[in-house]
Parts: C-alpha cells; structure tokens; sequence
C-alpha cells in the first residue's frame, strides 16, 4: 500500500542555492561535490522532512550531516552548523545568501 500517492517535490532551486553557497563558503575545488537532498523519514520521533548535506571528496571520507528539516527551512545558521560538524570554520555572512536570494 502506497502511503501517499503525491509526494512533495524538493525545492530544485533551493537545493542549487544551497550547494553554491556551501561551495563557495568552503572554497571547493571542481573535483568536490556538495549533495542536498530532502528525505521523508517514517520513522518515530523523526521530523516528517529531513534534508542531509553531504560532501565528496576524493581520495577521503564522504561528510554527511542531517537537518532534521525541509530544505526550504534550511538556513544559513544551519549550513555553518553544518560546515563546523564537519571541521570547517565559516562564518554567516559567507553563507547567508541562501535564504536572501528566496
């Protein structure tokens, strides 16, 4: 049984928002890759909608962090939360635009 029939659709455009400012923020280099993709979680205690950024790197571990909240709820405070689990060290303003370009 399907439990619902029409799932939401991430944000596309929020997504590529938040990868350019995740790259731009870390100084990326063309051979990283930021993921952002909105999940539903079933199950109990999770939020409905989570959002995981992760970071591919070669010759290194993958980085993943979960929000537990829709993309469209993602903001710069929670891509530096993101950018300090993970051992950077970004400020707000460098991140900020995400949410400006809305």
């Amino acid at each position: 049984m399907l439990i619902n029939t029409s799932p939401r659709r991430p944000n596309l455009e929020r997504a590529r928002r938040i990868k350019k400012a995740m790259r731009e923020a870390l100084s990326l280099s063309d051979d990283m890759t930021v993921t952002v993709t909105e999940l539903a979680c079933l199950e109990e205690g999770c939020a409905p909608l989570e959002t995981v950024i992760g970071l591919l790197r070669p010759d290194a571990p993958q980085l993943q962090r979960k929000l537990r909240k829709p993309m469209d709820d993602v903001d710069a405070s929670d891509l530096v939360q993101v950018c300090a689990a993970w051992g950077f060290d970004v400020e707000i303003p460098v991140l900020a635009r995400p949410r400006q370009e809305d």
